[in-house]
């Protein structure tokens, strides 16, 4: 079975998420229900930590419509098979959003039935999306990131690794030069120490016994913890340098930048961090509007919110800005 569909589902209505998150089989439908939000802004912070394949929302929320929400989700990912959940009075609405792009919506009171097969739909339009790919050079770069994160979890498991332990390993994967590309990756993003990766790199290309060379290098990485790894520290710095980019979210930095699985860098970055790559993104881009609040009288706040990746919507920011400093702009400007 491949890689399961991602799905995000918003509905301010909390009993209607909760019917449709425990009537479905989602496994039936090689679906991930990844998320219940009832709101826009809670959607866009979990989007930014891990991103949908579907996205299924409610028309008419507070402070954010779903269609506006489907605008900023699809500036972070535009494959986005996105289904509208409407009221009878928000139909001609629904409508309009389709001839937008939106693939369906589904009119309430929906029937399983109805959603079932609106679900199948979106499946189709996402599977056939990820056939477009390269699936061959796809699958090979999940299989390396995927041993990547079996070596280091067997060096951080263990005193010692044995050669026997990673053979052990690399029977379920197709070919030992995997082993030397996972190992120079693992390599790459030890932590901190560029001479390991001058000491290490060379040997894997040279002839011997790649299983002893791969355990001998495990065994000369620094203890778990020890140091921030380069891993989160390269994350770190892209979000410096990238924070006003509206589509930034951990699906991109893991596809662009640090070229691993996004669960994979999602769990090192909490566990060294002790806080949600989207916390993270929110306390660089909230610190940046509080600097701007105070440095300067002319800033308005749509240029703010634009600087700091936020675009032009201004009562997100709002939203976003109260909740981080307890103030409204304008209350934190007169402190």
């Amino acid at each position: 079975m491949g890689e399961k569909i991602k799905l995000l589902l918003v509905d301010d209505e909390s009993f209607l998420c909760e019917q449709i998150c425990s009537n479905i089989n989602w496994d039936s439908f090689g679906v991930e229900l990844i998320g219940s939000c009832e709101n826009a802004m809670d959607a866009l912070e979990q989007m930014i930590d891990e991103m949908p394949d579907i996205l299924i929302t409610d028309i008419k929320m507070p402070v954010m419509t779903g269609l506006e929400l489907i605008a900023r989700a699809r500036q972070m990912n535009p494959a986005l098979q996105c289904v509208i959940l409407s009221g009878y009075g928000e139909f001609t609405l629904a409508q309009a959003a389709i001839e937008q792009g939106v693939q369906s919506y589904l009119l309430k009171p929906f029937s399983k039935a109805e959603f079932e097969s609106t679900l199948g739909k979106c499946c189709e339009l996402v599977e056939r999306e990820r056939s477009g790919k390269s699936m061959e050079l796809k699958e090979r770069t999940e299989n390396v990131s995927r041993l990547f994160q079996d070596l280091r979890g067997l060096k951080e498991n263990n005193a010692a690794v044995e050669p026997e332990q990673i053979q052990k390993i690399m029977l379920t994967y197709p070919d030992l030069v995997m082993l030397r590309e996972a190992m120079v990756l693992a390599s790459v993003y030890e932590d901190g120490r560029s001479e390991f990766g001058k000491k290490w790199i060379p040997r894997f290309y040279e002839e011997g016994d790649i299983l002893k060379t791969a355990a001998e290098a495990l065994n000369d990485m620094l203890p778990k913890k020890e140091k921030e790894s380069q891993l989160v520290r390269k994350i770190k710095a892209y979000v410096q340098q990238h924070y006003m980019d509206e589509t930034l979210n951990l699906q991109l930095i893991a596809e662009q930048v640090v070229h691993l699985g996004v669960k994979y860098i999602g769990r090192c970055f909490y566990r060294e961090t002790e806080v949600k790559f989207s916390q993270y993104l929110l306390e660089i881009r909230m610190e940046k509007a509080k600097k701007m609040l105070k440095d300067t009288e002319d800033n308005k706040i749509e240029e703010i919110a634009e600087a700091i990746g936020l675009g032009h919507d201004v009562p997100y920011f709002y939203q976003l800005f109260k909740r981080y400093t307890g103030m409204t702009p304008k209350e934190y400007k007169k402190v």
